[in-house]
């Protein structure tokens, strides 16, 4: 895998690419996690059938727009652009959490170039006020915001107790560092991204999906974010071309927490 970074429609992405001639495969991280730490587990795997393309959305890692940006259009935007840039006329495409809401989005829209959809622990059209409330009050925190943008490197305990459903063996300075690579001179940033996925939560709750290609939802049982019941709501929604897997004491990022169960369900949706 190589990392590049160009300017595409006046915005920075920085993607990682394993530049093969294999059929391309996009995989689009969670809130919280570059690419390259939300799917180091699958790469691997799926290079050796895929051509495997990892961006980074909008301010994360070193992928930053030219003006301000912090709506899930706009991640759905740099996705459009870098499959343009890149060429894909057709590709799988997947995501974990606000990915997912990023790559249902974009599939939405795209039909006809996206061959096979993933989506993991990712609610959709199924996040309500009530959840959002309910985790604020679970980590004893005042806002969203706090908890998926910590102020602290303490916050980013509660942040990895929420995301895997165990608590962290790792010393406290290595929280400290990748609190300051992270999150320190973004903050503000990030939790305007997070502000506006909050905002437009109504709005994507209205979105009608009509999807025709094959789709695979993978949720953790364990799930504190986005509850497995959301999961089944929205495989129940988009019907008998989706197929939907629950990981026994998964957490929120299953494919990180529960690799070996989540890796064999993606490669027989695969066909790998």
């Amino acid at each position: 895998m190589q990392c590049q970074r160009k300017v595409i429609k006046g915005d920075t992405v920085e993607y990682w690419d394993s530049q093969s001639d294999k059929p391309p495969l996009m995989l689009i991280h969670g809130f919280g996690a570059t690419t390259r730490f939300q799917w180091f587990k699958q790469v691997e795997m799926l290079s050796e059938h895929y051509r495997v393309i990892l961006p980074n959305l909008l301010h994360f890692g070193n992928s930053f727009p030219s003006i301000e940006k912090f709506s899930l259009d706009h991640q759905v935007d740099l996705v459009s652009n870098l499959a343009d840039d890149l060429g894909l006329d057709k590709f799988i495409l997947g995501g974990v959490s606000y990915g997912g809401g990023v790559s249902i989005e974009y599939a939405n829209k795209n039909q006809d170039r996206v061959e096979k959809l993933i989506i993991i622990d990712s609610p959709i059209k199924f996040m309500f006020a009530s959840d959002i409330k309910n985790i604020c009050n679970t980590f004893k925190v005042e806002s969203i915001e706090e908890l998926f943008v910590p102020s602290n490197p303490k916050g980013l305990k509660k942040l990895w107790y929420l995301s895997t459903s165990k608590k962290s063996l790792l010393p406290a300075f290595m929280f400290k560092e990748f609190h300051e690579k992270m999150y320190v001179g973004d903050l503000a940033n990030k939790r305007a991204l997070m502000r506006s996925l909050v905002n437009d939560m109504n709005k994507y709750a209205k979105h009608e999906y009509s999807l025709e290609m094959p789709i695979l939802l993978v949720w953790g049982s364990n799930d504190m974010v986005v509850p497995v019941e959301r999961g089944k709501m929205l495989h129940d929604y988009l019907g008998e071309n989706s197929e939907f897997h629950v990981i026994f004491k998964g957490g929120h990022v299953v494919n990180l927490n529960k690799t070996k169960e989540f890796n064999k369900i993606l490669g027989n949706f695969l066909g790998i």
